[in-house]
């Protein structure tokens, strides 16, 4: 942003207002509020401190660009927007925000540890961000500045890299998650679509470009500072960072502008079998508390296995070990095994003498060094024949207890091959590594199924078993186990794992694991009462390999872009089972156009609905459950279950 905008901005904009909105937190976070900017055929939208959805023409251009200070284990400090001025001129709209930014587990969020300006400027040419920050207090900080998320529909666009001194590169945003960099020593990316040539610019500091999908986001992300330099970094009280980001528009040719669309109605026509329901399992504490709901409550037919990570010291694996017995003898399930530790001596020994020998009831095992997270091929190697001679006859995982990225480094990065005698590859997945606001949590879903056929390739058609799957990371670090997420209650959370388990609904899943028994990241109350997630993982367990029949969409009424509903159908012995899902705070509408035609009345069963979730089944366009088509309207957030006799 020019001096001179930001002079004319700061003149006119004295009475600028506080940001405030009475609602609750939650509602605040599920549904925030958002303030729309269109200039020419530019639009975006202001949503808290982030500048969204940036579109040129109609066209997606890029999905963000935000503001981020994480401190030395990558945690996020909050922002806040304390006041807001717009300034509209013959030029464009110009917004200045001031930010205050809360670390984390700050108990005085009237005293943030960082404070900055956000300046925006939209005009028929360009988009301009800049940045304009000063820490309050000293802190240690891994990064700090402007960061732009490309949208994942970049994959395969060819990009021109213009580094600092000038020099051009050609690269492109890769198909398969990359593991290493994308893009390096950037001053600007330039491209072209649909006759618009763009010109990304960046200021104040020097820009690369990594795959986001490593971590289940649904964006490339480009940041700064460059990953080489050494972190953590200490920042004294008055130190400033200033930056800016700009982009840049030529049209070629006139694009076009079409108004902009909603998705409140969408028809889906069932067909032919596309895949099977996964193997489902829970996770137990992974710092060993017992499941405080074991013995109680609903259980889960169906349910695979119970997985239960064991790390040093040795000493707890007993406790652990038997807490995990205890909830798998209460769904009548397997167990899954995942130890942590830097070497495989004696551990055949502790998992087959462990209450009285659990060994046998083991299907899966894996073994991870702490250090990594990754399998150390030796250790693997040291495993096998002991656990042999101790009568385990269940699946060797190789892989990660982290996320994608640490898998895709480990073999695509050049870390260590598979080892060839693994039966399986393991990876797991949390949506808030780098986000925590909704639309970005919902938009790491269809990253799901691409994360693992991405390890599907790189097991060379091993099977992948997919977990522990939660909405946040298990550990920031080796001593500080994540603390339980408000929304894991919420009825959005059984709609966002039913969009999951559709994406990792696909050949080579074996199993997928959501979540963990008892509160607070779990499926249950203390008492042992179902919450809508488990509600929902209740009936799917039921379904383990039934088929599951595509679900075609077609457009009826305002449709365009991206729709939030899921539809999910499985041909159980039941009958045919529809599974509804609404990832949105506005009510959506499917109209189902069943195989086959007629089918009997349909029973519909909300998920959720003690937690406020909602949904109506009606006759579609006239027509009648009779004639093979029917309309359900689900609220916000909500999830049901459409049950059809034979």
């Amino acid at each position: 942003m020019t001096t001179e905008h930001s002079a004319t901005l700061h003149s006119a904009t004295l009475s600028a207002q506080a940001v405030s909105d009475k609602r609750p937190a939650l509602e605040r976070r599920l549904d925030p509020q958002v303030r729309m900017l269109a200039v020419g055929v530019w639009t975006a939208e202001l949503v808290g401190d982030e500048l969204a959805n940036i579109s040129y023409g109609g066209r997606p251009v890029l999905r963000a660009i935000k503001a981020v200070v994480r401190d030395h284990e990558w945690r996020t400090f909050a922002p806040s927007v304390r006041d807001l001025a717009e300034l509209k001129d013959d030029d464009g709209v110009s917004l200045r925000l001031h930010v205050d930014y809360a670390a984390p587990g700050s108990a005085d969020s009237a005293a943030p540890a960082f404070e900055a300006m956000l300046m925006l400027r939209v005009t028929p040419a360009t988009v301009e961000v800049s940045f304009s920050g000063r820490a309050k207090t000293a802190f240690r900080r891994n990064r700090i500045g402007l960061v732009v998320l490309h949208p994942t529909g970049e994959a395969g666009r060819d990009v021109s890299v213009v580094s600092p001194d000038g020099n051009v590169t050609a690269g492109a945003f890769p198909t398969d998650i990359r593991p290493d960099l994308v893009f390096t020593d950037i001053s600007s990316l330039e491209w072209a679509d649909a006759g618009t040539a763009f010109d990304l610019g960046f200021s104040g500091d020097i820009f690369e470009t990594e795959d986001q999908r490593n971590w289940s986001d649904g964006s490339f992300k480009t940041y700064s500072t460059p990953s080489a330099l050494p972190i953590p970094v200490d920042v004294a009280a008055g130190d400033a960072v200033t930056q800016s980001v700009s982009i840049e528009a030529l049209s070629i040719e006139t694009p076009d502008n079409p108004a902009p669309g909603g998705y409140d109605r969408m028809a889906f026509t069932l067909g032919e079998p596309v895949g099977t329901v996964p193997a489902l399992a829970l996770s137990v504490d992974p710092a060993g508390a017992a499941a405080a709901n074991a013995g109680e409550g609903a259980q889960l037919p169906g349910l695979d296995a119970v997985l239960v990570e064991l790390y040093e010291p040795r000493e707890l694996w007993p406790a652990k070990l038997a807490a995990a017995a205890r909830e798998a003898d209460r769904h009548g399930a397997a167990l899954d095994v995942r130890v942590v530790s830097a070497s495989a001596d004696g551990v055949a020994e502790a998992l087959s003498g462990a209450r009285g020998g659990q060994l046998s009831r083991i299907i899966r095992l894996g073994l991870f060094h702490p250090e990594t997270q990754c399998t150390d091929p030796a250790a693997f190697a040291a495993l096998k024949e002991p656990l042999q001679l101790a009568g385990f006859s269940g699946q060797l995982l190789a892989g990660t207890s982290s996320h994608f990225t640490e898998l895709n480094r480990w073999i695509a990065g050049g870390g260590s091959p598979v080892p060839q005698d693994a039966d399986a590859l393991a990876f797991s997945l949390t949506p808030q590594v780098h986000s925590t606001e909704i639309p970005h949590i919902v938009e790491t879903v269809p990253i799901h199924g691409v994360a693992a056929a991405n390890a599907v390739r790189l097991g060379e058609g091993r099977p992948v078993h997919v977990g522990p799957i939660t909405l946040k990371p298990r550990f920031h670090a080796p001593d500080q186990h994540a603390d339980g997420d408000e929304l894991q209650d919420h009825s959005f959370t059984a709609a966002w794992t039913l969009a999951s388990l559709k994406a990792l609904t696909l050949e080579g899943v074996a199993s997928v694991t959501y979540f963990e028994a008892g509160s607070p990241r779990g499926i249950a109350a203390p008492d042992g009462t179902l919450n809508p997630v488990g509600e929902l993982l209740q009936k799917l367990a039921a379904c383990k390999g039934e088929p599951v029949l595509a679900a075609t969409r077609q457009p009826v009424q305002r449709t365009a872009g991206k729709t939030p509903l899921t539809v999910y159908p499985v041909q159980s012995a039941a009958g045919l089972q529809v599974f509804l899902g609404n990832l949105s705070p506005r009510e959506a509408t499917a109209v189902l156009s069943l195989p086959g035609g007629a089918h009997a009345a349909a029973e519909m069963t909300v998920i959720g609905a003690a937690a406020g979730a909602t949904a109506v089944a009606d006759p579609a366009e006239a027509s009648s459950p009779d004639n093979g088509v029917l309309a359900v309207t689900l609220g916000p957030w909500s999830t049901a279950v459409v049950t059809f006799g034979d």
